[in-house]
C-alpha cells in the first residue's frame, strides 16, 4: 500500500520539447508522456517552427523536460576518464565552470563530452517560461538517447534516426561510435516498443521518459539549481494533491463508518424504545384507548358523519336546482345544524339543512321550492323566515328549512 502510495508522489505526466537550431531553421518537437502505474503512454506529438506557435498550447499546465541541439552546443569525443575542471579544459580551452555547463556519456573505449554557455541554458528557459511553461530538466547532447534505445526496434547494433548514428556493443550496449549530421536518416518505421513514432519525436520522447524515469535511470540532464528548484516543487505539488486525496477518501470513509454506526445503533434504540414502550402498557391505558373510541363514536354520531346520505351529494342537489334561479344568492346552508338545549347540551338536528340567501321576490322564492320538493330525496320545504329588505337593498333574506329522507338510494 505504501509503495502505491510513493508511486503516485512522482510526476505522471511530461513534455518532453526537443529545440533544434540548425541551418534549416527553428524545429521544436514535442511528445507528451503519461506514466500510469508500471505503463507509459505516448498521449501526443506536434511539433511547429515559431515560438508563436507554442503560446496557445493546450498542455502549459504540464511541466516540460528541455533538450537543446544547436550551434550553442559543442560536442567533443576523448579517451574515458575521470572529469575535473582541469581536464575540462584540456578538452576545451575555453572553458570556464563559470559560464559553461557540461554534460558526458561514457562509452566502451570513448567518451563525449558536451559543452553550453550558461547565459544560453537561462535564455532558453526564460523564453519558455515568458510563454508559460515551466522546465523541470535540460538536456544537451545526443547522451539521453542512451535511455531508451533499448525500446526502439533495431536490426542489430546500429541506431540511425533524425541526423544521429549510434553503435552500440552487441554484450554491454556501451556506446562504441557517435555520429551526427543530415544524412544519418532511419530507412524503416520506428517503434517505441509497439507504438510507431516518427524519427523527429525520438528525442522529444527521450527526454520525457528521463525525467519521468529519473529515480531509476542514470542522470543525463544538466545539474542547474533553478531547474532543479522547479523540479521539486513539481514534485511537491503532486505529493500534496496525492495526500489530499488521501486525506479526503479517509474522512470520507471515517463518515460512512460513522453513518453506519449511528444508524444502526439508532435503529437498535428504536427498537428497544418500542419494546419498553410495549410492556409499558396496562389495563388503565387500554381503559383510555376504549374510552376515547366511545367518545370519537358518539362525536361521529351528533355530526352526523357515520353514514346517510353524502353532504357533498346534498349540497350537490341543491346547487344542481338553483341553477336556473341566478337572481337568487345563498349565503349559509347548514346540513343536520346543532342548536343548545337545557344546561348549554348541543342537539344535533338530524335530516335538515337551513339554507339563508336573498332573493328579489317571493315568488321567485316559491318556485325554486317547488322545484325542490320534486326531488325524492326531499321530505318536507318550508319558509321560516322572509322579508326584512333595508332600505337601499332590493333583495329579501330568506330562511327556509329542509328535512330530507336519509334513506335515499343511489348516492
Amino acid at each position: 500500500m505504501l509503495n502505491r502510495i510513493k508511486e503516485k508522489y512522482r510526476l505522471n505526466t511530461c513534455v518532453g520539447v526537443s529545440l533544434r537550431q540548425d541551418s534549416a531553421g527553428l524545429s521544436i518537437r514535442c511528445c507528451k508522456v503519461k506514466l500510469e502505474k508500471d505503463q507509459l503512454e505516448i498521449e501526443d506529438t506536434w511539433e511547429v517552427d515559431d515560438w508563436e506557435l507554442i503560446t496557445n498550447n493546450k498542455y502549459k499546465d504540464t511541466p516540460v523536460a528541455l533538450h537543446l541541439d544547436s550551434r550553442q552546443i559543442l560536442i567533443k569525443e576523448t579517451t574515458p576518464m575521470d572529469l575535473d575542471e582541469e581536464r575540462l579544459k584540456s578538452i576545451f580551452p575555453s572553458y570556464d565552470a563559470d559560464r559553461f555547463y557540461h554534460g558526458q556519456l561514457q562509452g566502451e573505449s570513448k567518451q563525449w563530452v558536451a559543452f553550453v554557455r550558461k547565459d544560453y541554458i537561462v535564455e532558453m528557459i526564460d523564453r519558455f517560461a515568458v510563454n508559460g511553461y515551466q522546465v523541470i530538466k535540460v538536456f544537451i547532447g545526443p547522451f539521453v538517447l542512451d535511455a531508451i534505445l533499448g525500446q526502439i526496434n533495431s536490426y542489430g547494433d546500429a541506431y540511425t534516426f533524425d541526423g544521429h548514428s549510434i553503435r552500440v556493443g552487441a554484450e554491454n550496449k556501451q556506446w562504441q561510435e557517435y555520429r551526427c549530421g543530415q544524412e544519418f536518416e532511419s530507412r524503416f518505421a520506428l517503434k517505441i516498443g509497439d507504438h510507431p513514432i516518427k524519427p523527429q519525436y525520438v528525442t522529444a520522447y527521450a527526454i520525457a521518459f528521463s525525467a519521468l524515469m529519473a529515480d531509476y535511470i542514470p542522470e543525463y540532464g544538466l545539474l542547474i539549481p533553478e531547474v532543479e528548484e522547479q523540479r521539486q516543487s513539481w514534485l511537491e505539488k503532486q505529493k500534496f494533491n496525492v495526500n489530499l486525496l488521501i486525506l479526503v477518501a479517509v474522512f470520507f470513509l471515517l463518515l460512512l463508518v460513522n453513518t453506519f454506526l449511528f444508524s444502526h445503533y439508532y435503529q437498535e434504540n428504536m427498537a428497544l424504545g418500542d419494546r419498553v414502550s410495549s410492556q409499558q402498557s396496562t389495563v388503565q391505558d387500554l381503559g383510555k384507548l376504549e374510552g376515547g373510541i366511545k367518545s370519537n363514536e358518539q362525536l361521529l354520531a351528533e355530526l352526523g358523519w357515520n353514514g346517510g346520505v353524502s353532504k357533498a351529494w346534498l349540497l350537490d342537489q341543491i346547487g344542481y336546482s338553483i341553477r336556473q334561479f341566478t337572481q337568487i344568492s345563498l349565503a349559509q346552508i347548514q346540513v343536520n345544524p346543532q342548536s343548545k338545549g337545557l344546561g348549554n347540551t348541543v342537539i344535533q338536528q338530524a335530516d335538515q339543512i337551513i339554507i339563508k340567501g336573498n332573493s328579489p321576490t317571493l315568488e321567485m322564492l316559491n318556485l325554486w321550492l317547488r322545484e325542490l320538493k320534486n326531488n325524492p330525496w326531499i321530505a318536507k320545504v318550508s319558509i321560516e323566515e322572509y322579508g326584512n329588505k333595508q332600505q337601499d337593498e332590493t333583495m329579501d333574506a330568506f330562511t327556509i328549512k329542509i328535512n330530507y329522507n336519509d334513506k335515499v338510494e343511489g348516492n
